[in-house]
């Protein structure tokens, strides 16, 4: 448990400043600043240790030195913390080079390899700016080659005082070793960071393109039907003059179709929003009884053609706090699935169970059901293959994974059982309003 509240507060260190709305790229440069101040706090401390146990010349002012330092790299966090990027990157390339630079001035000159990190420090503005800002690249680059230069041919050994630590060749050696060694170290550990997230953008393409594909198919196929049906049904509206009863069931299916349409493309856009974290979430204190009832007159036409018939359970002074568009959309979708899944002349029952912290709507159907793969499939958030309703209806495999997401992002939580050829009963509990 320990260990686990010790990872969780470095992630959240990590992820400080990054946002749902940023693309991966900015998260990760994000990220990478991030942890180049975490690294830098701790070397810093390490070193200002260090220097004091071998009594390094001017060890007090270094002391100092790594003081202010460590200051700005934790200024830096802040600044990430606050969304100010920009500033956070440019300040953190300079700050890492003015321990080392001070060291190697005033206390070890070319002694003991510290001048090294400065050929670390020339590769991070690569992995830290964007390609736009290839002025601030160019410059941290060009300027820490210039310092390693200047002291690897132009620079003369600290002067150590006699009977101190640092005196001792050995304990040179030994600080020249730790400066190679922590230089690889730090290369690779920035690398092996910028290669995973390298990784995940790859994924996310991938994700990005059979998510485009599953869109085009979506339009292809699943608005394809009813749009042609209203086409049809227009055309003999407009070509003949029906009487009464044909122009109902005319109606009817061109309402029916209209209805399909529009909960296809509301799936499909609230889809694609959420896999771009782009839904705006505004919780207000709403009536569910109101919501049931609106998700039921929507389609109850498509429920009499079935002949399935409601069994409402629900208050009319049920209060819940939430999303009230993100609750309808999920109500009506279930209602739809519901329908859509249940076999003719059956009942779809619909209640609610009320808790001091929270309200369970239960909406239970006789019909064609989930297999256990389907349900697994919606817990993790996977699209399954589109499936038929028990008269053909076709559906898109969007609904309850809109759903799911939707209420994940208020609190809510969703619970499904379900039976093949028995039928299906889906939980949800809202937060009550207080």
């Amino acid at each position: 448990m320990k260990i686990g509240l010790e990872q969780l507060r470095l992630r959240t260190v990590l992820n400080l400043g990054v946002r749902r709305q940023m693309d991966l790229q900015t998260s990760v440069r994000v990220q990478l600043v991030n942890l180049i101040a975490l690294l830098g706090i701790v070397s810093n401390l390490q070193y200002s240790v260090l220097f004091t146990v071998v009594s390094a010349p001017n060890f007090w002012i270094m002391n100092g030195i790594h003081f202010a330092v460590i200051i700005t790299f934790v200024y830096i966090l802040y600044l990430n913390y606050i969304e100010k990027y920009s500033l956070a990157r440019i300040l953190t390339v300079v700050t890492i080079t003015i321990p080392v630079f001070f060291a190697s001035m005033i206390s070890f000159g070319n002694s003991c390899g510290f001048y090294y990190y400065f050929l670390v420090f020339a590769l991070s503005p690569f992995v830290i700016f964007s390609y736009d800002e290839k002025f601030w690249i160019l410059f941290v680059f060009l300027y820490n080659n210039l310092l390693y230069v200047w002291f690897e041919f132009f620079g003369s050994p600290g002067t150590f005082e006699e009977g101190t630590l640092i005196h001792k060749e050995s304990i040179q050696e030994l600080f020249r070793v730790n400066s190679v060694v922590s230089c690889l170290f730090f290369v690779a550990l920035i690398m092996f960071y910028f290669l995973r997230n390298i990784n995940r953008i790859q994924k996310e393409m991938i994700r990005t393109n059979a998510h485009k594909d599953r869109i085009f198919s979506i339009l292809a196929h699943d608005l394809k039907g009813p749009i042609g049906t209203m086409n049809s049904f227009l055309g003999f509206l407009m070509e003949t003059t029906p009487d009464r009863d044909e122009l109902i069931i005319a109606l009817k299916e061109l309402k029916k179709s209209t209805n399909q349409s529009y909960l296809v493309l509301e799936n499909l856009l609230d889809w694609v929003k959420s896999e771009s974290k782009k839904i705006p979430i505004n919780l207000d204190t709403v009536n569910l009884s109101k919501m049931v009832h609106n998700a039921k007159d929507i389609l109850n036409l498509q429920a009499s053609d079935k002949g399935i018939q409601w069994e409402l359970q629900v208050p009319s002074n049920v209060f819940v706090h939430c999303d009230e568009r993100m609750i309808s959309t999920v109500i009506r979708n279930l209602f739809s699935n519901a329908i859509k899944f249940s076999f003719p002349n059956t009942k779809i029952n619909v209640e609610v169970v009320q808790d001091p912290s929270f309200v369970e709507l239960i909406i239970s159907d006789s019909g064609i059901g989930m297999s256990v793969e389907q349900i697994q499939q919606i817990y993790e958030g996977k699209p399954f293959p589109t499936t038929f309703g028990t008269q053909g209806e076709k559906g898109t495999g969007l609904g309850l994974l809109v759903c799911s997401e939707m209420l994940k992002n208020q609190g809510c939580i969703m619970a499904l059982t379900s039976s093949p050829n028995i039928g299906t009963k889906i939980r949800i509990q809202i937060p009550a309003s207080l």
